[in-house]
């Protein structure tokens, strides 16, 4: 993976890292009884990733679908975004303001309809 972050791999490798580990993520979901994570992830990546969303970095943090323009967002290589897309029990999604997770843009138990509102959120950062 390109370590600046600026390459069309790094972005697609990220997907193709973020897929395989949401997988992972709903096996264990399904299979344990001690976490009240539901096992939507993997549907709530494909959708992200088949949508405008794809050109940003996603990672995770806290049981939510997050996206940066940069590869290392931590180390300053990025910006993240001011949209996330949280998990909740019962197998809903909730769109959120990263800032402020109680500003709720949308709760739903469609990963199509989470992402869409995630990305109309961000109309300014997809005509940048």
């Amino acid at each position: 993976m390109d370590v600046t972050g600026d390459s069309r791999e790094s972005v697609e490798a990220e997907w193709d890292f973020r897929a395989r580990a949401a997988a992972q993520w709903d096996e264990r979901s399904r299979s344990s009884t001690t976490t009240w994570v539901p096992p939507i992830m993997e549907a709530l990546v494909d959708a992200a990733r088949n949508s405008p969303l794809a050109q940003f970095y996603p990672f995770t943090s806290h049981a939510r679908l997050c996206f940066s323009t940069g590869g290392r967002h931590w180390v300053g290589d990025g910006q993240v975004l001011p949209v996330c897309i949280a998990l909740l029990p019962g197998g809903t999604y909730s769109v959120a303001h990263k800032n402020d997770p109680a500003q709720v843009l949308l709760e739903t138990t469609s990963a199509d309809e989470a992402v869409a509102t995630a990305v109309a959120s961000l109309h300014e950062h997809l005509q940048a």
